[in-house]
């Protein structure tokens, strides 16, 4: 089963969220500079403080050393906006002042660039730790693929046994309800299935290109008590999801049990890691 191209990684929320605290910062110094217009601040001096704009992009897009460059660039274009003054009266009368605004935007792209780096590696750090699914509040694919791992060990170690349950439900049902009402169908489905399941169990959410994968790892659980499990499972996710307007079919569950199932564990396993792989690129657990 294909995993879907939407957003793999926390780089592109913090995309998003960058571009956002751009335009609030560019429209709030904006607003400064409209408030030293109405006060009569001199027009030079409005622009002083519209320069800081390209230097927060600046720093926020180019890091440190990108926020140096435009700070420069802007000591340089505000050099340029006295220089008919300069030429009037003389270097001297301006020159601490062109010193004091360049040195400005040069410490706020650099103090600001080394802050946006600094949080950029923290969510980066954070992203290589995550096993929570945004979408529904439960495990993610990494976290499947750890559990799993451990539960096999811990049953090959003391001679146990585990079970998966897994549900796909199409996407298109779904899909067809708009994008608010779909996510708010997910976080109820997450709570849910948190209520349904036993403290020690793990339930799961995947997205993959055409199914979202409700998977519940069942520790101390035979096949057969897997199979009730799922079957109620399979039957009480249909029926949220019609009762929340979604045309969906009847569901079936898919089993695998340790010992005795090893391949169909594998087999599941693989499509997880499918999943983390284009949700994690870079770090993917396999």
């Amino acid at each position: 089963m294909a995993v879907t191209d939407a957003p793999r990684t926390r780089q592109v929320p913090y995309d998003r969220a960058r571009i956002l605290l751009v335009a609030a910062g560019g429209v709030a110094l904006l607003l400064v500079a409209a408030v030293m217009l109405v006060r009569g601040v001199d027009t030079v001096e409005v622009w002083a403080a519209v320069l800081f704009i390209p230097v927060f992009v600046g720093f926020m897009f180019g890091g440190w050393i990108g926020g140096v460059v435009v700070g420069v660039l802007a000591g340089a274009a505000y050099a340029g906006l006295r220089a008919p003054a300069i030429d009037a009266v003389g270097f001297d009368t301006f020159g601490s002042l062109i010193i004091s605004r360049s040195i400005a935007y040069v410490m706020f792209g650099a103090i600001g660039g080394y802050a946006n780096q600094q949080l950029e590696a923290s969510l980066t750090k954070l992203d290589l730790y995550d096993q929570i699914d945004d979408a529904t509040g439960l495990n993610n694919a990494r976290s499947f693929l750890i559990d799993i791992d451990l539960e096999r060990a811990r049953a090959a170690r003391y001679k146990t046994f585990f079970s998966v349950c897994v549900v796909d439900v199409p996407d298109s049902p779904l899909a067809a309800l708009g994008r608010r009402r779909r996510s708010a169908i997910l976080r109820a489905l997450g709570v849910m299935l948190r209520e349904a399941v036993r403290s020690v169990d793990h339930p799961v959410h995947a997205r993959t290109e055409t199914h979202h994968r409700f998977a519940v790892i069942l520790p101390e659980t035979a096949h057969e008590g897997a199979q009730v499990f799922g079957s109620r499972l399979a039957a009480n996710l249909g029926a949220a999801l019609r009762e929340r307007g979604a045309k969906i079919d009847d569901l079936e569950p898919t089993l695998a049990s340790y010992p005795g199932g090893e391949g169909a564990m594998d087999a599941l396993r693989a499509t997880f890691a499918e999943v983390e792989r284009h949700e994690h690129p870079e770090s993917a657990t396999t």
